[in-house]
């Protein structure tokens, strides 16, 4: 199975890169056969990288998303299948150039920087862990389509402003079609990321409650990664705001979306390398060396279980 899941890191991004060549043809040729196949080996790819993802879950007896890697890779595959649901809905297949072809950067990434050594962390095997992570991947994965729906935009913009009626003009979608699709994406992502936050406070004060007190200690809601998520959800909603009832459209609307995204993708990436935090789960282990050593799930279910049958 190990020898099953290194080849698959290698051939995925390969497979993501071939969707993108195929979507690439089609926007350049526009050939029927081309437009079909383009959909289906997205839809094939989506359907391996799902089951490769159900398989490491089995295999790690967690969510495979504990590492920046690991998300990543997550995202690569939610970016694809949320575009095609976009695209069977709005029958927009001029736009699959960009999604598919940073779902390709961000398998790319993940292949490039997995690590053979499997974390051990307690954490990582909770429900409250799998539930807070899946929503925060929805939700970026719908920032992320609105970010390249508003380049879209912006580009669209340039050549309609420069009166250049080539390649662009005659495979997007309209101005206006391309600003509600990036809206939408950010619509629905605040209430995503809202409750995705939400729930991982609640996680939080509850491993908190299960734990020794010195390693209860160690998860607190004023955590690096917490706050920026916080700010970035602030700024969407502004956005929102502004869009709703201040009248941001057009331009100044899609350079938000894109300045805004770009700061998430440094700030997420500074905080994670730079910046002490309980979210990176290989750190536990290590910190923990010199004291009590992490409980086990289990045993961190036991200890809550005779709690309550304590206080009953």
């Amino acid at each position: 199975m190990v020898a099953v899941f290194a080849v698959m890191n290698w051939l995925l991004p390969l497979m993501y890169l071939g969707v993108w060549g195929l979507y690439l043809w089609q926007f350049i040729q526009e050939h029927p056969s081309t437009r079909r196949w383009s959909s289906r080996a997205a839809v094939l790819v989506v359907l391996i990288h799902v089951a490769v993802l159900s398989l490491q879950s089995q295999a790690l007896g967690r969510l495979p998303m504990g590492t920046a890697a690991e998300f990543f890779a997550a995202m690569a595959v939610a970016l694809v299948a949320t575009y095609l649901v976009i695209e069977k809905w709005l029958g927009a297949k001029s736009t699959g150039l960009l999604p598919t072809g940073l779902a390709f950067l961000f398998q790319l990434t993940a292949s490039l920087f997995s690590s053979t050594v499997p974390l051990d962390n307690p954490f990582l095997r909770d429900p409250g862990f799998a539930g807070h992570t899946v929503l925060i991947l929805l939700a970026y994965t719908a920032l992320s389509l609105s970010f390249l729906y508003a380049i879209l935009y912006l580009l669209q913009a340039r050549q309609l402003g420069r009166k250049q009626f080539g390649l662009l003009f005659r495979r997007l979608p309209p101005l206006d079609s391309l600003e509600r699709m990036s809206v939408g994406a950010v619509e629905l992502s605040v209430p995503l990321m809202f409750i995705g936050l939400s729930l991982g406070h609640l996680w939080l004060y509850d491993l908190a409650a299960r734990l020794a007190p010195d390693q209860a200690a160690r998860l607190s809601p004023y955590d690096p990664k917490i706050l920026i998520s916080w700010v970035i959800f602030l700024v969407y909603t502004v956005g929102l705001i502004g869009h709703r009832l201040l009248g941001w459209r057009g331009r100044r609307m899609n350079i938000l979306a894109v300045s805004a995204y770009i700061l998430v993708m440094l700030a997420m990436g500074v905080v994670h390398h730079f910046v002490p935090s309980f979210h990176n789960f290989r750190t536990p282990r290590a910190t923990l060396e010199n004291s009590a050593p992490m409980p086990s799930l289990t045993a961190i279910r036991e200890i809550f279980t005779d709690n309550r049958e304590v206080d009953s």
